[in-house]
């Protein structure tokens, strides 16, 4: 298995598509890949195979916060504590359109910037 300087594995494999853009392997799993694609079609498609696409339909059910993600609610806390702390307004009713969505920008990337540098930090 290729791996980066990091030591983690290369995962996803790829290129899923051979010199002609057809299908080839499964960016997942490796096995023939179908015509499905979750990649950028104008770099590697990301082909996959029947089972994974499958899968893949099955993952988008799920609604449930890994505990990364719950973690990283925690940066987005933070960041949004910082927000309102810098305007001296706790009563949101008072806050104008540009200022609430100032707020939620605040929250959604102190959840991003709290997530990488999780997943940066994690033995994986």
């Amino acid at each position: 298995m290729t791996r980066l300087p990091t030591g983690k594995p290369i995962l996803p494999f790829t290129p899923t598509e051979d010199d002609n853009h057809n299908p080839t392997i499964c960016r997942v799993c490796a096995r023939r890949a179908l015509g499905i694609g979750i990649g950028a079609p104008k770099q590697d498609p990301g082909y996959l195979c029947g089972e994974c696409v499958l899968l893949i339909e099955e993952l988008r059910q799920v609604r449930r916060m890994d505990q990364y993600e719950l973690q990283a609610l925690d940066g987005a806390v933070d960041a949004v504590g910082e927000y309102i702390e810098t305007h001296g307004v706790t009563d949101l009713q008072f806050y104008d359109e540009l200022m609430q969505r100032m707020l939620v920008k605040a929250a959604v990337q102190g959840f991003g910037d709290r997530l990488r540098r999780l997943l940066k930090e994690s033995p994986f």
